[in-house]
């Protein structure tokens, strides 16, 4: 059994010479398991290495006879929309207007060389100019500072977003943390300045000042985390520590799912060194190698092109199966069976309720408004009509023939025998109509009498 064990062991040595000295990996007790399990989990390691480098071959072979997945694959990254990748009732959730997704990783990963090769690949272009800004030479000499945001396609009709980052901090942990907290909880905007706490004080009154913070505020909704293959070969224990601790943060989770992993600077290693920093740092990570990290050299060739499709398409579908639930009102009537003729039927009745008042309304106004006026110009006729118009357009037939005379006048006989009175005790008589008296000296008569002689005159 020992001897079996110490087979294995120099198995994974040669399979993994370059993780041998930086980590004690192929110990049991960095594994987690027993001494039995230990030739099971190195035999089950290899098989994964080879499938692994059997996809690179197969894949680059695939792509030189026909390009015709490449274009595929690109043809439906340009048409997503966001919630197209999500098997759910868009209704109920919260759309956003553009997904987001955020690159994060250590400093000199190569998150900005990732942005321009998405770009070149999604807009066919492998020769235009690059958008993000990518940093040569020692780590420490640039970088990221700011926050930047990169729309995917260009154009008003982006679809979503790259967020690239200040590359994490190796020295402070808790810097880490805070600042993807507060990406995580409050958003990410264009221009929004990354401060460390180990940063010196004119780098932060730099940042400070020249930071943008009128930006629209965008919320996250993947991640892909980046991971340089170089440095994991050749770098201490700290460098893979530090990864590991960054990217198993439950605030880089959605739920149970993972970010996205990318291994970059690949094409300074041989396929062979790839497949085994693959290996490792699905290892490391606790994800599949081969379905959740995507190895993309900075290489111009069809397999490269095709990983990159293939981790948009993996991260998008993600975000849209991680969309905020948010029902609206008539969530309940929209479950039930025939929920979707019930509310069409209730929208139908709110249409026709509402247009019955309307015209019930309108119809009130005029009915009652005409009256109104028909009202007012008979009382205003009535009032302000001249009696000699109203003579004129009213047929007068007086039971009695009085004359008027001036009140100087002698009272005279008149035809039928009746008396003439004054004019002015005729019309005080009308205003007073209420009362029938008789004149000082005059004879009685009827009110309506004195009326129509009134009008008369």
């Amino acid at each position: 059994m020992g001897g079996d064990t110490l087979k294995d062991e120099e198995l994974a040595s040669s399979l993994y010479p370059d993780f041998s000295r930086s980590s004690s990996c192929c110990s049991s007790d960095d594994l987690g398991v027993s001494e039995e399990n230990l030739a099971a989990y190195l035999r089950k390691r290899e098989k994964t290495y080879q499938e692994i480098l059997q996809s690179h071959d197969l894949l680059r072979e695939r792509l030189g006879k026909n390009n015709r997945k490449l274009k595929l694959a690109r043809r439906q990254i340009l048409s997503y929309t966001p919630g197209s990748f999500a098997d759910v009732n868009l209704s109920d959730y919260h759309i956003p207007k553009t997904t987001s997704i955020l690159i994060v990783g250590p400093k000199g990963a190569g998150k900005s060389s990732l942005v321009n090769r998405i770009t070149r690949v999604i807009q066919d272009e492998e020769f235009a100019p690059a958008r993000a800004q990518e940093s040569y030479g020692m780590p420490s000499n640039g970088g990221t500072f700011f926050l930047q945001e990169y729309m995917i396609p260009r154009g008003g009709s982006a679809s979503f977003c790259l967020c690239d980052t200040r590359g994490l901090s190796q020295i402070s942990s808790s810097d880490n943390t805070t600042m993807i907290e507060q990406w995580i909880k409050k958003g990410v905007h264009h221009g929004e300045p990354v401060i460390w706490t180990s940063d010196d004080s004119d780098l932060k009154d730099r940042l400070i000042r020249d930071g943008c913070t009128g930006c629209e505020i965008r919320k996250v909704n993947s991640i892909i985390f980046v991971v340089n293959a170089v440095e994991m070969m050749e770098s201490e224990s700290s460098y893979a520590h530090m990864v590991s601790t960054a990217f198993n943060s439950p605030l880089l989770s959605f739920k149970d799912d993972k970010p996205a992993v990318v291994i970059t600077h690949g094409d300074i290693l041989s396929r062979e060194e790839r497949a085994r920093v693959q290996v490792l740092v699905g290892e490391l990570l606790g994800i599949p190698p081969d379905k959740q990290i995507f190895d993309i050299p900075d290489s111009r060739d069809a397999a490269t092109a095709l990983t990159v499709c293939n981790l948009l398409r993996h991260c998008l579908e993600h975000a849209d199966k991680n969309l905020r639930f948010c029902p609206k009102r008539n969530f309940t009537i929209s479950k039930v069976e025939g929920g979707d003729k019930n509310r069409t039927r209730m929208t139908m009745f709110s249409v026709a309720l509402t247009l019955f008042l309307a015209l019930a309304i309108i119809w009130f106004i005029h009915e009652h408004g005409g009256q109104n006026v028909a009202h007012e110009a008979r009382h205003e006729l009535h009032v302000f009509q001249s009696p000699r118009l109203y003579n004129l357009t009213h047929e007068v037939l007086p039971k009695l023939s009085i004359s008027v005379q001036s009140s100087e006048s002698e009272t005279e006989d008149v035809p039928n025998g009746e008396p003439s009175i004054d004019w002015r005790t005729a019309r005080r008589l009308w205003f007073d109509e209420g009362k029938v008296a008789k004149a000082e000296g005059e004879p009685s008569f009827d009110w309506r009498t004195t009326r129509r002689l009134w009008y008369v005159e």
